[in-house]
């Protein structure tokens, strides 16, 4: 498989399992949105995709999500910070 077929598939996997994961949390605020980015760097089999607030000064990029896929297994692993989780909402009576 071409490496960049590769990548395109590897970034699939982590964009759907990212997906998965953000929606037990609460939504980014609108003010990130604007400078929403992704980022991808090697790890040894793993390529991991970072969900990140890009800033001028790097120290205060906020990072929202990363990916780890491993390209061999295709297995992805997705961490999320730097959002609230979502609460049970109560059932009004």
């Amino acid at each position: 498989m071409g490496k960049i077929k590769e990548l395109d598939e590897l970034k699939e996997l982590a964009r759907l399992a990212t997906y998965e994961a953000l929606k037990g949390y609460e939504p980014l605020p609108e003010e990130w949105e604007k400078n929403l980015t992704l980022g991808t760097f090697f790890d040894d089999e793993h390529r991991v995709f970072e969900l990140y607030v890009a800033s001028e000064k790097p120290e205060d990029t906020i990072v929202i999500s990363s990916a780890r896929v491993n390209r061999l297994t295709k297995s992805v692993h997705v961490t999320v910070s730097n959002l609230a989780e979502k609460t049970p909402q109560s059932e009004v009576f």
